[in-house]
């Protein structure tokens, strides 16, 4: 029976025992898949990655189309199992194709086999499945189910296939934000009017190609150790872009100055909400308040990205994607010059696609 990945780097001795056990630990912070956080503590490069993948599942890798252009797999209409979004988020598994009779899968690792036998089970077909590595995964999840990769993942996927590729991935796959919405008071305004739209539905015609790793050999197919499912994960909040209103904002300093728990909470908000960090002192937000009243939020986005706190610069760019739908080569842990080069791109963009006022 097959190893799981771990396992399979220790007992070929691809890489040592103390670099798998730090990328296991970064996998306990971080979350995510094991392969993942070897990519990014760069143990071991993709192709390599790949090899083991397949030595420790037991499953061949796809061929490139297949994650290159992906295009999404229907059931039959009236098929007791849509193997829809939530379907393959819970089975860590995208379906898409179809060929000599079986229904064509991707899958990370560990593979949900069982979830996946049940499927097939249910549907009466047999299932091919491929293994490919997390960030794979997701950029296929976001081309077939309009499920945008997170920051995260962008950014090793920038690493991996090159930033030029992804960033025109990216262009062909994500969808511009809604026109216009309202939260909690505060009046969005979307940069919905912006020229340049993204396709509704990715095919194989026009879905970007992102380059392939090396060709590499797979182990035969067999079949591997029952995985544990991978706990869900939480939406993101929703950006946006206008500005706040002042009785917005002189509420949570009021907050600021009452019991220790509202005072807290409203720290945190403000941090979230400017992106900035001024402590809980009102006086020092008050007098950020009347410097920065008169701009739109997505100011104070751009702003964040050359804050000195690392995770204001990721909450940020986190943001700033998900409102825009555009990569940059933006890296909330790139050395200070690359960081700013491409803030300014950015920002830039911005403005020029209609998006904001330039100062």
């Amino acid at each position: 029976m097959p190893s799981r990945l771990s396992d399979c780097l220790v007992t070929t001795r691809l890489v040592p025992a103390t670099e798998v056990r730090a990328a296991i630990a970064r996998q306990a912070v971080y979350g995510g898949a094991l392969d993942t956080a070897l990519l990014e503590l760069g143990t071991l490069d993709e192709p390599t990655l790949w090899e083991a993948l397949g030595r420790a599942t037991g499953l061949p890798l796809p061929p490139a189309p297949l994650y290159e252009t992906p295009a999404r797999y229907e059931p039959p209409a009236g098929a007791p199992v849509a193997l829809d979004g939530a379907w393959s988020e819970r089975c860590r598994a995208v379906a898409v194709g179809f060929e000599a009779g079986a229904v064509q899968v991707l899958c990370g690792e560990p593979v949900a086999r069982a979830d996946i036998d049940v499927a097939a089970a249910a549907l009466g077909l047999p299932f091919t499945l491929y293994v490919v590595p997390e960030v794979r995964l997701a950029a296929v999840r976001q081309a077939v189910f309009e499920r945008p990769m997170t920051p995260r993942l962008v950014r090793l996927f920038a690493r991996i296939a090159g930033t030029q590729p992804v960033r025109r991935w990216q262009a062909a796959q994500v969808k511009p934000p809604p026109p216009a919405v309202a939260a909690g008071g505060i009046e969005i305004l979307a940069p919905g009017t912006r020229p340049a739209a993204a396709p509704t539905a990715p095919t194989a015609a026009t879905t970007a190609s992102v380059p392939a790793p090396a060709a590499v050999t797979a182990a035969p197919a067999t079949l591997g150790p029952a995985p544990n499912r991978a706990p869900p994960r939480a939406a993101p909040l929703l950006p946006h872009a206008g500005r706040v209103e002042p009785k917005e904002f002189a509420a949570m300093i009021v907050r600021l100055k009452g019991p220790a728990p509202d005072v807290e909470a409203a720290e945190k908000a403000l941090v979230a909400l400017t992106k900035q960090d001024l402590g809980s002192k009102p006086r020092r937000w008050e007098a950020w308040w009347k410097k920065h009243q008169g701009e739109e939020r997505a100011e104070w986005l751009f702003a964040g990205l050359s804050h000195k706190t690392i995770e204001i610069r990721a909450s940020a760019e986190e943001e700033l994607r998900a409102l825009t739908g555009q990569y940059f080569g933006y890296h909330f842990d790139l050395p200070k010059l690359e960081r700013e080069q491409a803030r300014v791109r950015w920002q830039a963009w911005w403005y020029e696609s209609g998006g904001g006022r330039r100062k």
